[in-house]
């Protein structure tokens, strides 16, 4: 396999995009998460909203949560564009642990009540699975994050879900307000062999991803200062990871970089291992890819047989557009 140079996304892999934005902090009171029985929050719609109380069971009539469903985080925001502030409820199912609630939560979900009409709206974050079906994202003590990540001047719902594995993992969801409900940002569409093909219009490109890697695989998009952060001088990074069967790890099967021509020629100069290669020169932009140097799995154990089978029917020069 080539050379990586690539690194592994820390904790806050957007924390320049999160220190643009200059979020305040929601007045809030927390709940300790012991032995004792948690009290039951039930959040109605009503003229002065309810104050959400992190770590606490909360019930929404309408939305029939399970029992087990909580409070991870909450903001308090206009993110629907109407100059009223909405409510912004992280919400996601624990389990007990040795009487103590587990740290990590599952199905994670954001639930938005809307300030003026105070009707709600829920999108559940979920993946597909090896088993080729849909799970709930979990998360070791997720948070919310309120910016305008897409530029529209309206808040955006960015949710962090650190993972616990190898190098820190955090798995990204970003969520905008679009036709009265929440949609993925950074949402892939199907095309109709079956492969995914996954559009950045940012970083101006496109890549078809092969079917094997259907429910395997999770794609985070960084630009600017985060960018730099993963991958120095890049304006753009894309890194798409391979998702392990046990739902927490996660390894590096291939990022894409872009930079400008005059930090490309600079850091192709210089000594040390290859960045990664260029696929492509455009509009005085260089695309480059990272592969892994080796399978970070135990070769004949099923991660590290499945990491072989995405790795080898990835064809990145045939499978890599430029956006027109």
């Amino acid at each position: 396999m080539k050379k990586q140079i690539a690194k592994k996304i820390p904790y806050l892999a957007l924390a320049g995009f999160i220190c643009a934005v200059g979020i305040g902090a929601p007045q809030i009171s927390l709940a300790k998460q012991g032995n004792a029985a948690p009290k039951v929050l039930n959040q109605q719609s009503q003229k002065t909203p309810q104050k959400i109380q992190i770590g606490q069971k909360i019930r929404v009539p309408e939305l029939k949560l399970k029992e087990n469903t909580y409070a991870l985080d909450y903001k308090v925001s206009d993110v629907t564009g109407d100059s009223v502030k909405d409510q912004v409820i992280l919400i996601g199912t624990k389990e007990k642990m040795d009487g103590k609630l587990d740290a990590y939560a599952s199905d994670l979900s954001v639930v938005v009540q809307d300030g003026k009409t105070k009707k709600y709206a829920k999108y559940d974050w979920v993946y597909k699975g090896t088993d080729g079906k849909l799970h709930g994202e979990l998360g070791r003590e997720p948070n919310l994050i309120i910016g305008d990540y897409t530029g529209n001047k309206v808040n955006d719902i960015i949710v962090t879900a650190p993972q616990g594995g190898n190098g820190g993992y955090v798995d990204h969801l970003i969520l905008t307000w679009e036709g009265n409900k929440l949609k993925d940002v950074l949402g892939k569409t199907v095309v109709a062999d079956n492969q995914e093909l996954y559009t950045n219009s940012q970083a101006n490109f496109s890549l078809k991803l092969p079917a094997s890697w259907k429910g395997h695989y999770k794609a985070n998009q960084y630009a600017g200062a985060s960018a730099n952060k993963i991958m120095p001088s890049a304006k753009h990074v894309v890194q798409f990871d391979y998702k392990a069967n046990n739902g927490k790890d996660s390894e590096m099967l291939l990022m894409i970089s872009v930079f400008s021509k005059n930090d490309w020629s600079r850091l192709s100069s210089e000594q040390g291992p290859p960045v990664g290669s260029v696929i492509t020169e455009a509009n005085g932009m260089v695309y480059v890819y990272t592969t892994p140097q080796s399978n970070p799995f135990e070769p004949q154990s099923k991660d590290g047989k499945l990491f072989d089978q995405l790795y080898g029917d990835l064809n990145i020069k045939n499978s890599f557009k430029l956006l027109k």
